[in-house]
């Protein structure tokens, strides 16, 4: 009997160490700095120091507070820094305040699987509290983009969205690995805290749907998941377990979330880099805004158009768009969640200041009655020629002396195939931090970003980001 409990013990043990958990798992522990291409690292340099940048500009956003008096009320060892105020504190209550202040203003990038610069607080939490080298946290933060991307890519028919869950839910895959090589934790214990993570956070499309106005609560959607993954990777440090078979197990991810439709194969080919095809915005919107309301921008700046100018203004968008940001609880925004994610909004502000960024979410602009009024002159349909899904919009504007003017957008400033530069980026940093430090500070955390593979402990970043 002893044999016959030893074969299926040895059974067991193979089927767990060919699930894709621990195939995450062995990638994220083979990646080293040394393995990744020069374009690869300066990426992640490139993602790091617009996360960085969105985080400063939501500094006024009214759960920033809420979220530091948080942190100080449940206290804990100095561990790592809160941006803004420098607070230090431990690192899940940095990952889900920093996280908070990227993800505010969705001003922050496309790619790794979704909004995935949302890693970075965490990441860069986990990696004070370990007092990890610059070298360490760019490779982390290439895990984390590369997995996602293969997580959300490997999806065939359902998207997380379809089945009632938010693509965050990626973080349970990505997020363990990640984090657990910068905590130096094994094979193992990366693969059982992808358990426990996967199984237990599960971020629901209700924060992000397209019929309900968008809360606070929003912001948190990945960076909850942060979280749980630090906490998931503690708990494994010590030797506790989770279903490493929680993708491909019986009531695993395939089965429940997406049932069936799903390539697994596709989620272990690790050929590629996936970071590369991170995009970068131009203006603080919901990425299928960007189309119509740059064609908007555009119209307005070449005419020298004026609130007062404007008699109609007709939109033509993707479906998505049009229903995710349309609604009745979206059209009149009263908080920056919903704000940018709504189409009439957005152009009646771009409209009246010619720009859409954080200064739009302003609160007394949700009820200045010029825009309140461009609003009721904006229509939104969806263009049955344009994809479901895509960046492209076609703004049309009459003018109450009869002028008519269109303008097409399918490829915004950012997005798609015209990425932002290095020099943009600084600049969107730049009108950001501007208010809270000067320019010698900003150069600062540029020189410190842009060569940040030098940093012997990461700490001398974190400090950069210490400004109220």
């Amino acid at each position: 009997m002893t044999f016959q409990r030893d074969l299926a013990w040895q059974h067991l043990d193979l089927v767990y160490r060919s699930s894709i958990a621990h195939q995450l798992a062995r990638y994220a522990l083979a990646l080293n700095y040394e393995l990744i291409p020069g374009p690869v690292v300066h990426q992640a340099k490139r993602c790091l120091l617009d996360a960085l940048g969105c985080a400063i500009g939501a500094y006024e956003a009214p759960g920033r507070p809420i979220m530091e008096a948080l942190a100080r009320e449940l206290g804990g060892p100095g561990e790592a820094t809160v941006f803004g105020c420098g607070l230090r504190t431990t690192a899940l209550n940095a990952a889900l305040a920093n996280g908070f202040l990227v993800r505010y203003l969705d001003y922050n990038d496309w790619g790794g699987g979704g909004h995935n610069s949302d890693s970075i607080p965490g990441i860069l939490a986990v990696a004070e509290r370990e007092k990890s080298t610059g070298r360490d946290l760019l490779t982390s933060v290439v895990i984390s983009y590369e997995l996602g991307a293969r997580v959300t890519g490997a999806f065939t028919g359902k998207t997380a969205e379809s089945s009632g869950m938010s693509n965050d839910s990626r973080g349970g895959l990505n997020m363990p690995p990640a984090l657990g090589k910068l905590m130096g934790l094994n094979e193992e214990q990366i693969a059982n805290a992808i358990g426990v993570c996967a199984s237990h956070s599960l971020p629901l499309k209700i924060l992000d749907a397209d019929r309900e106005e968008n809360l606070m609560a929003k912001n948190l959607r990945f960076v909850w998941v942060v979280h749980d993954a630090i906490l998931s990777c503690l708990l494994a440090k010590k030797g506790f377990t989770g279903p490493v078979r929680v993708v491909e197990g019986q009531s695993g991810w395939g089965r429940v979330v997406f049932s069936g439709e799903i390539d697994l194969e596709r989620m272990v080919d690790f050929s590629g880099w996936r970071i590369l095809q991170t995009r970068h915005k131009f203006i603080c919107a919901n990425a299928t805004t960007h189309g119509h309301v740059m064609a908007t921008l555009a119209i307005v700046k070449e005419n020298d158009l004026k609130p007062e100018d404007i008699e109609s203004v007709r939109i033509r968008t993707t479906g998505r768009e049009s229903r995710h940001t349309t609604t009745a609880s979206k059209k009149y925004p009263r908080n920056g969640e919903s704000a940018d994610h709504s189409a009439f909004y957005a152009n009646a502000i771009v409209i009246k200041d010619r720009a859409f960024g954080p200064e739009a979410f302003e609160p007394a602009k949700y009820a200045d009655p010029v825009v309140l009024d461009l609003i009721e002159r904006i229509s939104v349909e969806a263009d049955p020629t344009m994809p479901d899904f895509g960046y492209n919009g076609i703004s049309e504007i009459t003018t109450r002396d009869g002028r008519r003017f269109q303008k097409r957008v399918d490829t915004p400033h950012g997005l798609g195939d015209d990425p932002l530069t290095d020099a943009e980026l600084e600049e969107k940093f730049r009108q950001m931090a501007a208010k809270y430090m000067g320019a010698d500070r900003i150069q600062e955390i540029f020189d410190t970003i842009w060569n940040i593979e030098r940093l012997g402990d990461v700490n001398k970043l974190t400090r950069l980001m210490v400004f109220a």
